[in-house]
């Protein structure tokens, strides 16, 4: 098992190859919606864990459509 973090302020290219790798990631759902959007060939079927921060305010703040 291996595990990665996904956040804003990091560098989005090390992001892309980390995230082909992971078994649990980490992440803000903003940055993880970045990289579904636009890293080439997105693919989490590594993926068994998926953590999201600050989901609670997202879902506040009306974003349930797009955290489902």
């Amino acid at each position: 098992m291996s595990a990665g973090l996904v956040i804003g302020g990091k560098d989005v290219k090390k992001e892309q190859l980390i995230i082909r790798e992971m078994n649990i990631l980490i992440c803000t759902p903003g940055r993880l919606l970045q990289h579904m959007d636009e890293t080439a060939h997105f693919n989490g079927d590594n993926l068994q864990v998926l953590v999201m921060d600050e989901v609670d305010r997202l879902m506040d703040m009306g974003f349930k459509d797009s955290v489902d």
